[in-house]
């Protein structure tokens, strides 16, 4: 089966748990932004302020994937201020009706909270129907069991 990871990452956290799981499941890795820098404090804010307004236009880092090479697309997104993060929004209703496989979604925090009500949220604003989600509380913890679970469940579905 061949898998396509994507994320958006505004502090690198997201990027290195994307970056992880490509590596575990021999994945292709694509990077998605709206091209704002959202670095610092000033950035956070902005960004946080930007979950109300309406969604940018987003694009892919390089080349747009070939699509219908994949059995598997892992969108990978923060969640701001406990809500999912406007770009990961805009990039699912601008791109997931041209995926072919099955969706995953990706989803870090700094809470505790698994988000779980936050996170289905984004599911409207996809073209296609998750198939699951990973919740990854990152503030002072490395994601690598849960990480490593999730691609174990995934590789599982092939059996």
């Amino acid at each position: 089966m061949k898998t396509v990871c994507l994320y958006y990452s505004r502090t690198g956290k997201t990027r290195s748990i994307m970056e992880r799981m490509a590596k575990l499941l021999d994945a292709d890795l694509f990077e998605y932004t709206d091209g704002k820098d959202r670095s610092g404090v000033k950035g956070y804010l902005a960004s946080c302020v930007d979950c109300f307004r309406p969604m940018p236009a987003v694009y892919i880092e390089g080349a747009e994937p070939d699509w219908e090479k994949y059995d598997r697309v892992i969108v990978g997104m923060p969640l701001w201020s406990e809500m999912p993060c406007i770009i990961g929004k805009a990039f699912l209703k601008q791109f997931s009706d041209r995926f072919k496989g099955d969706l995953y979604l990706v989803v870090s925090h700094m809470a505790k909270n698994d988000y779980d009500r936050a996170i289905r949220k984004i599911y409207k604003y996809s073209a296609v129907e998750p198939k699951a989600h990973l919740s990854l509380q990152t503030k002072n913890h490395d994601c690598g069991v849960e990480i490593r679970h999730f691609v174990k469940e995934l590789e599982d579905i092939l059996r």
